[in-house]
């Protein structure tokens, strides 16, 4: 068989597109996860006073020991402050990383929502993975193309720093008509539950009635003809408007 002679090839791959080392895939998987651990320490302090390494490991699905070294490399890079025994808290510069990348996350949402018409409850997911590949111009021109939305598809404010008068619906007192702002708890199997429900961003609700042990709320749902009874775990991921102020931002 003839022995080809070696050709000239114009065509190349770009840089980013190679295929990498080991040590360089590790490197990015790092920092990912750094990234992830940052913004989920971000979302608890916004629920709870007190952040502990336990709180961590049970939202992020992983053991204490993993929490444990992971806090060590977030306490390198100058993310967070941990003092054993009294909580974890972000540092400024963690913030600043947490919020930029909810902003990403959020306007992914947006667009894969309203461009590509992807369901409401299937983002959350996708979206955690492409925020990290994001420049702050390509969310720029995302922002700009939606026509700069100030929420994501369930109702989160873009700018995670936004302040407004929402509520956790278990909060609230019978009687009380209000509209729903936003979801907070955004796993898929519990985004598809509150919209079977019809307990979605910008919905009138009543709260008819609520039992005074096991906290079940009995609720008046715009569009749907017979009442419904959701427990204490569901209304406190469910946040809320007073109907009176309707001119809020939701």
């Amino acid at each position: 068989m003839p022995v080809r002679e070696p050709r000239e090839v114009s065509l190349r791959v770009p840089a980013t597109c190679r295929p990498k080392a080991a040590r360089d895939r590790e490197k990015h998987e790092l920092s990912e996860s750094i990234e992830e651990y940052t913004e989920g320490i971000f979302r608890l302090q916004e629920e709870m006073e007190v952040v502990s390494t336990g709180d961590i490991a049970r939202y992020m699905t992983v053991s204490p020991a993993s929490v444990t070294t992971m806090l060590k490399r977030l306490v390198e890079f100058g993310l967070i402050e941990h003092t054993p025994y009294q909580g974890v808290r972000l540092t400024p510069k963690g913030e600043e990383l947490s919020v930029a990348l909810l902003r990403k996350h959020r306007l992914v949402e947006r667009m894969l929502v309203d461009f590509l018409e992807l369901p409401w409850e299937d983002v959350h997911d996708l979206a955690c993975k492409l925020e990290h590949y994001l420049t702050e111009e390509v969310a720029d021109r995302i922002a700009r193309a939606l026509n700069y939305p100030t929420t994501c598809p369930h109702g989160n404010p873009i700018d995670a720093r936004a302040q407004d008068s929402a509520r956790r619906l278990s909060d609230t007192t019978v009687g009380e008509e209000l509209i729903v702002a936003r979801i907070s708890d955004e796993r898929i199997e519990f985004l598809t539950y509150v919209l079977e429900i019809g307990l979605i961003p910008h919905t009138r609700i009543q709260v008819q009635a609520r039992t005074p042990f096991g906290d079940v709320m009995t609720l008046k749902v715009d569009g749907k003809d017979v009442p419904m009874a959701i427990g204490r775990d569901v209304a406190g991921s469910i946040w809320v408007f007073s109907a009176e102020d309707e001119t809020s931002s939701i």
